[in-house]
């Protein structure tokens, strides 16, 4: 058979040779491409994989691992007081963490963990295929590892160059630490959501336990946190919290970890996540008073990241009493004086109401959630004090009592629904600061610098700057005291004028009224301002700001006549501490609000001692307290007494001109030293019926009398070196047996009167004895 008798098959056979032909070259052109582009690659992604590890940091860091932890505040007893955080973590052992949550969460987020080295082949090619076929991302490759080193040494941004770093770093985390290890990275350090970093801390915020007390239920919720504790939050999402948990003990039965009898009953319970907690402050004022000093002497990085522990002055109990008792003193206050809350009316209407009005409602039914408030007219509303919502430093049990009325503020009205919504009243008309001092150490025990930190953080007991009045004759009087005057001596309390620099001051008293020649002690228990105004101008301005600035003042005083009635400016925590140096005696002592400061560890970093200087003497500061006696006993603090003080205590009231500030600065034989302020930001009038003594001085007498309890019964003591007889008041002499208006005055030794008095004449057998006790050295026997 001849070549050309089938042409047609010998046409097909060279198209097939052709075809071969081409099909080869084609395929070695694309075995060389792919070969020589796989060397090329090779070469480039070893070459990127050194360049990338050249720059990655050394994860040996690990072992000194101080992760973000928050800085904890103690009172003086070792009570937290709060926290300061970026990030809320508490630290716990390996041990601490159960074995539920290490199942839960190698389950759901990385089920090879135990037989990979730092990277998981299978799931990365698992989650790229799962998200093509889904058009978007649905899963993800990374393993505990990996997050880990993302968390600690990379960010979150989501490129190339970053996936492969976390991916090298993880390697190399695996090669230098054990699974046990990198487990307890992973659980103090990952995110839960709601400022909860670490298991320990999400345990908390969920579920108001420890991390060692979590159920498996609890721990499968946990653990399916991270990968979007937003979505997943049981407070947000309740539903798919609840799916995503139930994913979680899924993959739990099927790695074998949850056997079927404990599977089946976590995943029939509900989640019960814990009441919303908010971290409440109980001493903002003076925390945030720390924190400031905190920040000067170690910067804002430790303070808030370094997880100091740092030991205050502050003792809570008393500190909840000054809230409780200023709440007390400003709800009272404003009800009896206040201009911008309405009153009761028993006739309201719905169309009278609106959103922000306040006014004064009747609690007739209070839970520990809820509170009933009659408006009047047939109006009730109601008014949220559960815990969640509660934002006063008080607890609502010291105001919220059925039958009481209490200022609220309307938030919502709904006439058709018959419904009206209140709050408690956080706007007060008055503003207000307390200061309360232990007088031998100098310690804050309490401090309060408004009427509502979350109002206005602005601290009125140690930056408000304003005038003392009468309360600065304290320092005055102290002056004049150590310079030779007696409580004894008589002063011509009578128009005066004043002339200096060419400027003419003429000071006048409270009352607008004189009384006459009258001793010191009746000067200071009246609170007279001629008095104070001539006994400066024999002492001296500069005199006066001296024994000041040495007591504790440490505001600058200008050197006017006027400071005699307080009319420099000063903070409250100066006339504190200048009165706490009479209760001393004379001893100085500096203002303390730290005691030491600790690291994480408990090392001390610093302590702070107390600081004592004697700047007065003794017997000086015997006399003055005991003319400060006279002020509660019979002069302008004699109110102190209807509000349940009845120990002896010594202070001075002092009311500036125009009644823009009402002050009582006091102290008690047990060492306590407290003031209160009671004003307006804005400087007005309180109006005419406003003194220390009907503002501050309430406030002040309930608090000691509630801080001493059963102890109030101490007595000032008088040192050796005072003496005593009995003079007459009118005159200023010793007494005679004629002398309507005598009474017994201390006196230093050596200050007694050697005179009778000249306006009532003595008996001859009175000239006698004082002749013989003038020879003898004796005091003058009483009359």
């Amino acid at each position: 058979m001849a070549k050309d008798d089938f042409p047609e098959l010998d046409r097909r056979r060279r198209r097939r040779v052709k075809k071969d032909r081409r099909v080869s070259r084609v395929t070695r052109i694309v075995f060389w491409t792919l070969y020589w582009g796989g060397l090329v690659g090779v070469g480039v992604g070893f070459g990127l994989m050194t360049v990338l590890s050249r720059g990655l940091p050394p994860v040996s860091g690990l072992e000194t691992y101080e992760p973000s932890l928050p800085t904890k505040i103690f009172d003086r007893h070792g009570a937290l007081i709060t926290q300061f955080q970026v990030e809320r973590r508490y630290l716990r052992p390996y041990s601490a963490f159960p074995p539920d949550l290490i199942n839960a969460t190698v389950s759901i987020e990385d089920e090879r963990f135990y037989s990979h080295h730092g990277v998981d082949y299978e799931a990365i090619l698992r989650a790229a295929w799962a998200n093509v076929k889904a058009g978007r991302v649905v899963q993800g490759g990374s393993t505990l590892t990996q997050q880990l080193a993302r968390d600690l040494f990379l960010t979150h941004e989501r490129t190339y160059d970053r996936k492969i770093r976390e991916a090298l770093l993880a390697q190399k985390i695996e090669e230098a630490y054990t699974k046990e290890e990198i487990l307890y990275f992973y659980l103090n350090q990952t995110y839960y959501g709601h400022n909860a970093y670490g298991a320990e801390a999400a345990a908390l915020v969920y579920f108001d336990k420890h991390v060692e007390d979590l159920t498996v239920e609890e721990c499968a919720v946990l653990a399916g946190l991270p990968r979007s504790p937003g979505r997943y939050s049981p407070y947000v999402n309740p539903e798919e919290a609840l799916t995503r948990r139930n994913t979680v003990l899924d993959k739990m039965h099927e790695l074998g970890y949850l056997p079927r009898d404990r599977y089946e009953a976590a995943r029939a319970a509900p989640i019960k996540p814990a009441p919303v907690k908010r971290d409440p402050d109980r001493a903002p004022y003076f925390t945030e008073y720390v924190r400031r000093t905190l920040v000067r002497r170690y910067g804002s990085e430790q303070v808030f990241r370094a997880g100091l522990r740092v030991y205050t002055t502050l003792d809570l109990r008393h500190q909840a009493l000054a809230d409780e008792t200023m709440a007390w003193g400003l709800a009272r206050l404003e009800k009896n004086h206040g201009k911008k809350i309405a009153r009761y009316d028993p006739n309201l209407k719905f169309k009278k109401l609106e959103t922000g009005q306040v006014r004064y409602v009747r609690i007739t039914e209070a839970t520990k959630a809820v509170a009933i408030c009659d408006l009047g007219g047939s109006i009730s509303g109601t008014m949220d004090i559960s815990p969640a919502e509660w934002s006063f430093p008080f607890k609502p049990s010291t105001v919220i009592k059925v039958g009481e009325e209490i200022p609220a503020k309307v938030v919502g009205v709904y006439p058709k629904k018959e419904k009206v919504l209140l709050a408690l009243e956080q706007e007060p008309f008055l503003q207000c600061s307390m200061l309360v001092m232990d007088g031998p150490t100098g310690d804050i025990l309490a401090m309060i610098g408004g009427a509502d930190f979350n109002e206005s953080k602005f601290n009125r007991s140690v930056q408000a700057k304003r005038q003392p009045g009468s309360s600065f004759k304290a320092f005055l009087y102290t002056a004049a005291i150590d310079n030779g005057f007696t409580p004894a001596d008589v002063i011509m309390d009578a128009p005066f004028r004043i002339e200096a620099d060419g400027v003419v001051w003429q000071p006048h008293n409270y009352s607008r009224g004189t009384s006459g020649p009258m001793t010191i002690r009746r000067a200071i228990e009246q609170s007279i301002n001629i008095v104070a105004a001539r006994v400066i101008d024999e002492v001296g301005v500069e005199t006066v700001i001296d024994y000041a600035h040495r007591m504790g003042v440490k505001s600058e005083l200008v050197p006017v006549y006027s400071l005699a009635l307080g009319s420099s400016d000063v903070t409250l925590l100066d006339m504190v501490n200048g009165f706490a140096t009479l209760a001393n005696l004379g001893v100085h002592v500096e203002p303390r609000s730290i005691i030491r400061v600790e690291d994480r560890y408990g090392n001390v970093l610093e302590e702070f001692p107390v600081q004592r200087e004697e700047v007065v003497p003794e017997n000086t500061c015997t006399i003055m307290t005991n003319m400060l006696e006279g002020v509660l006993d019979r002069g302008t603090a004699g109110l102190v007494r209807r509000f349940g003080f009845r120990g002896r205590g010594a202070g001075k009231t002092g009311t500036t001109d125009g009644t823009a500030d009402t002050w009582f600065i006091g102290y008690v034989p047990e060492g306590l030293v407290a003031g209160v302020w009671v004003g307006r930001d804005d400087h007005e009038p309180l109006g005419h019926t406003a003194t220390g003594e009907t503002y501050a001085v309430p406030i002040w007498g309930k608090f000691m009398s509630q801080a001493l309890g059963e102890r109030g019964e101490a007595q000032f003591e008088l040192s050796d070196d005072i003496v005593s007889a009995r003079i007459c008041e009118e005159s200023g002499l010793l007494a005679t047996s004629k002398c309507t208006r005598a009474l017994t005055e201390s006196f230093l030794t050596g200050t007694i009167p050697t005179k009778f008095c000249d306006m009532h004449e003595p008996t001859p057998w009175e000239i006698r004895d004082i002749e013989n006790s003038s020879s003898s050295g004796e005091v003058p026997p009483p009359f």
